[in-house]
């Protein structure tokens, strides 16, 4: 007896293991499918809707509530839209029939718009983010991010005065929002010059393929505020030029480098599509000459 007891409660926990085991994976490969958002779930309430239709336009028709099937089709689909169309049904087979319709139809388009809802949430998100293409021609794409770049950006509205449709695009790893807030806060005019902004590692050939860089006019390259810049910069140039994407125009693209010892790497990596500017040691000249020649200031000034 004893034996008997034991296999049979050994059946029993195997046939309940087996059965969690089934429960698990059809909700596993549900919420996988639910997960691809509005692609699976509208087609998903389709069925239901179309399966609750039928089931419930039968009942209709056998309780003799229309003259023919299509009437029972036609009142289903309506009550699962708009619970106000039962309000004049009589008997109480129709108006429990009707409720259990309507519950059905609220909890469809219940799911329905949640669906919605969420999705247009996470695309606006992603628009906040920048993390969408950037479908421009002709435009001046900034990389990286540096105190430089409001004064670049200043000059690149006053340059594009005469432009049409003129576009600055710029890709950095900082925070879109913070980004958007810095230039705001110091460019306080940008003309008629669009400013698009973009989020993601410049370094990364996924995020440069969003900047349309076979349609750009030129591509500017800014020395990150870290050790060693000029590495990133390198790789940045290395990236665009490796680009899968890329046709056979040649790239406009001008480089800030830090330090001479790295210009021959530089040139190698850019060939004669990259241009690089030593910023601090130009700089560095200028203040010089300056306190030299006291005027020179002036026509600096005034060239820039």
């Amino acid at each position: 007896m004893q034996m008997i007891s034991t296999n049979s409660n050994t059946s029993s926990s195997n046939n309940n293991n087996i059965l969690k085991y089934i429960c698990s994976y059809i909700k596993y490969k549900f919420n996988n499918l639910f997960a691809h958002g509005l692609i699976f779930i509208i087609p998903l309430l389709t069925i239901i809707s179309v399966f609750i239709i039928l089931i419930f336009s039968v009942i209709y028709y056998y309780t003799e509530k229309t003259d023919n099937y299509e009437g029972a089709l036609w009142q289903t689909f309506t009550r699962i839209l708009d619970p106000c169309v039962a309000a004049d049904d009589e008997g109480l087979k129709n108006r429990i029939t009707s409720g259990i319709v309507i519950l059905c139809g609220l909890v469809i388009i219940a799911i329905l718009i949640g669906a919605i809802v969420t999705f247009m949430d996470e695309k606006l998100n992603e628009l906040k983010k920048g993390r969408t293409t950037v479908v421009e021609r002709n435009h001046t794409i900034i990389l990286g991010w540096s105190p430089k770049i409001f004064d670049i950006i200043k000059e690149l509205i006053i340059a594009n005065e005469n432009q049409r449709n003129p576009s600055i695009v710029i890709l950095t790893s900082k925070d879109n929002s913070e980004v958007q807030y810095m230039i705001k806060d110091k460019v306080n005019n940008s003309r008629n010059t669009r400013i698009i902004y973009r989020n993601g590692d410049p370094m990364s050939i996924n995020n440069l393929k969003k900047l349309s860089l076979n349609q750009a006019r030129s591509i500017i390259i800014l020395a990150p505020v870290i050790n060693n810049p000029d590495v990133r910069v390198i790789k940045t140039i290395l990236a665009i030029r490796n680009s899968p994407r890329r046709n056979n125009i040649n790239f406009h693209i001008v480089a800030e480098i830090k330090e001479r010892i790295n210009l021959e790497a530089a040139m190698i990596a850019g060939g004669d599509e990259a241009l690089f500017v030593y910023a601090d040691e130009i700089i560095a000249r200028i203040i010089a000459q300056s306190c030299r020649q006291s005027d020179l200031s002036v026509i600096l000034t005034i060239l820039l």
